[in-house]
């Protein structure tokens, strides 16, 4: 039996039920396997285009851009994005440093290599059109992918920003995929997608056992066993290891064992509905590489700073790391889905996103995230194909909420009056040339729980309101137009990423708009790993402006509950006991309408406190030059066919 037919045997009787109920295919697995999800990773903060997938293999569910966010070990988004996420993502308003950011591979249960680039063949169960590639025409040559964001680090299990899960996706594998058109989990390291079905996921949905593959080899040729999935997990879990996954994985998780060399077991503490695409997609590190080195000391050991010992499993191994220049990996040959069609990939660093656009034109690059500006003189480019499309990616701004930080915020009739105070409609039309749309509610627009009928709050434009819930709150404007109360002005810093066009204008029309209703905002720019260690390290700010991007399932956890704040993204310290309570009961829940509705009353406590405002949700602008095949940007998962990627004229650059 081909892994395709048993993919097909695994997954058709419940697909066939699914439809026959009038319902997607893509969610059915929500309801029949314990812990399955459709979701990518997300939580990966990114510095770039704002609507830029943000999953990425090891980030979390969560991608935020400009900060994934994983989206994607990873998402996403990128400097700009923060990732709760791989992956896939891989988005965020957004979290990635170019498009599809540490997107996840998808693979195949067999046991043989797949996906041959010189067949042309992906064969992996429940494929949809991306199952149909190009075969390879001509081997070799390269492709340079440009950003003005670097990444961070070359490790799966601490990547928060869509650059690092950029170059992460290249060169590590996670033990489960996410297929970029239905949404589903299949198996990459693993050879079966446990479900109940099959008997991998225990009655009780508590116990899940992936069979692991045992042709794959690390990039030194040593053999991938279960003992390296045991290590990447338990090492994440380990608080001083410093990943933002760590937060959601100890909450989770209640052991991993190995019950052989080719067997992985999870034990979770309790049901998770989408625990496999939520957790599962991290990349796996090698145990022999990281396991006599302190988990203290993993941050900067030459594994996770780019070196010859960061060593994976994926299609590329990695070459060269020039800081703020480049990021270069290299094809392996022994991978096991089969050896790539290219022989190199480089991440380009550029100063900003004028110079993104530049590069695209001419061909000095050949793929890459651009601004809603250049959409019209680049739709006309003819050495490019210009793709748009929705993500789950936003822009969002966070208020400081640590008392010991500043006491500005702490009454949100002053975060209320500061979101009626601006225009989002005339924003998104002016700067992002109406490409994008005013977020109504918490979740993307793609999403299942997008429910923006059901918002009891919107935040429309209204200046009146605004400066009445000032008056309010005891701020009254003084002589110079700015508010006091108590002897101190309702002044303040706000914080983005220096490069990131569309962010710098955001901030600089909501200090004018702010200006009326007697609020003074000082925008500040700083290059992206700067602000990435002031949001998520040093927590320095009155407040930032960033991209994030969720994965395909709707837990927002990563954001909003009050563990997240040390080891998620809940960057501004937010606690509220019945948030924390509705998503542990949503996660816990297999029925998605019962889920969703926990989600829409979620929304509302946020809408109503406004921890954080979720401005807009954009869509993605990719440009691909036309002499690249089977390089297929989307919104869930981009990279899952690496290997197949190929150009024209290989030996021309």
């Amino acid at each position: 039996m081909t892994a395709l037919e048993q993919g097909r045997e695994d997954y058709t009787p419940l697909l066939e039920e699914w439809e026959r109920r009038g319902l997607n295919r893509r969610h059915f697995l929500r309801l029949l396997l314990a812990g399955a999800s459709t979701a990518t990773i997300a939580g990966v903060l990114a510095a770039c285009g704002d609507a830029t997938p943000t999953a990425g293999v090891g980030t979390t569910g969560g991608a935020a851009t400009g900060m994934t966010t994983t989206t994607a070990a990873g998402t996403t988004s990128a400097a700009g994005t923060t990732a709760a996420s791989t992956t896939a993502a891989a988005a965020a308003a957004t979290a990635t440093s170019g498009p599809g950011a540490g997107a996840i591979r998808v693979g195949s249960p067999s046991a043989s290599p797949i996906g041959s680039p010189v067949a042309g063949q992906v064969d992996y169960p429940g494929a949809g059109k991306f199952s149909t590639l190009e075969p390879v025409g001509k081997p070799g040559g390269l492709i340079i992918e440009v950003s003005f964001a670097d990444g961070k680090t070359t490790n799966p299990m601490l990547s928060s920003d869509s650059a690092s899960a950029s170059y992460i996706a290249m060169m590590f594998t996670p033990v489960i995929g996410v297929n970029p058109d239905t949404g589903l989990p299949f198996a990459n390291l693993a050879t079966k997608v446990p479900t109940r079905e099959n008997g991998l996921v225990s009655p009780d949905g508590l116990t899940y056992t992936f069979p692991l593959r045992n042709d794959v080899k690390w990039h030194d040729g040593r053999p991938f066993t279960a003992a390296d999935v045991k290590f990447t997990y338990e090492t994440m879990m380990n608080k001083a290891l410093g990943s933002p996954r760590t937060s959601e994985l100890v909450d989770r998780i209640e052991s991993v064992t190995t019950p052989d060399d080719y067997t992985a077991v999870f034990k979770l503490k309790k049901v998770v509905a989408p625990f496999l695409v939520d957790n599962m997609v991290y990349g796996v590190v090698p145990k022999h590489i990281l396991e006599k080195v302190s988990v203290n000391d993993i941050k900067t050991h030459p594994f996770s700073t780019g070196s010859p010992q960061t060593i994976g499993t994926g299609p590329f191994k990695f070459k060269e790391w020039v800081k703020d220049d480049h990021f270069t990996v290299v094809r392996f040959d022994d991978y096991f889905r089969g050896k790539p069609a290219l022989d190199e990939y480089v991440f380009k660093v550029v100063r900003d996103a004028n110079v993104v656009v530049a590069q695209l034109k001419t061909g000095e690059a050949d793929y890459g995230s651009v601004t809603e500006s250049f959409y019209a003189e680049l739709n006309q480019q003819p050495n490019l194909n210009l793709l748009k499309y929705d993500t789950y990616s936003f822009t969002y701004y966070a208020y400081q909420l640590d008392p010991t930080k500043t006491t500005l915020f702490q009454d949100k009739k002053v975060r209320q009056a500061l979101a009626y105070g601006l225009d989002r409609q005339a924003m998104i039309k002016s700067i992002r040339f109406g490409i994008g749309e005013v977020a109504t509610g918490t979740e993307p627009v793609l999403s299942w729980a997008y429910a923006p009928d059901k918002m009891n709050t919107t935040y429309s434009y209204n200046p009146q309101k605004a400066q009445q819930l000032l008056e309010e709150a005891g701020w009254t404007k003084g002589p110079d137009g700015i508010r006091t109360k108590d002897g101190r002005r309702l002044a303040f810093t706000l914080w983005t990423n220096a490069g990131n066009k569309v962010r710098e204008q955001y901030v600089t029309v909501m200090q004018q708009f702010w200006k009326n209703i007697g609020v003074e905002a000082t925008p500040k720019t700083e290059e992206w790993n700067a602000i990435l260690t002031r949001i998520t390290e040093t927590h320095d700010f009155d407040m930032f402006l960033i991209g994030f991007g969720w994965g395909v399932d709707p837990d927002q956890s990563t954001m909003w509950q009050t563990d997240a704040y040390e080891g998620g993204f809940n960057m501004n310290k937010y606690s509220n006991e019945r948030v924390d309570r509705i998503l542990a009961e949503a996660l816990s829940t297999l029925d998605q309408e019962k889920r969703k509705q926990l989600y829409i009353e979620m929304q509302n406590i946020i809408m109503d406190e406004l921890p954080s405002f979720i401005m807009d949700f954009p869509q993605a602008l990719v440009g691909v030059n036309k002499r690249i095949h089977n390089l297929k940007p989307n919104a869930i998962n981009t990279r899952w066919n690496a290997h197949t990627w190929w150009v024209d004229n290989p030996g021309g650059r």
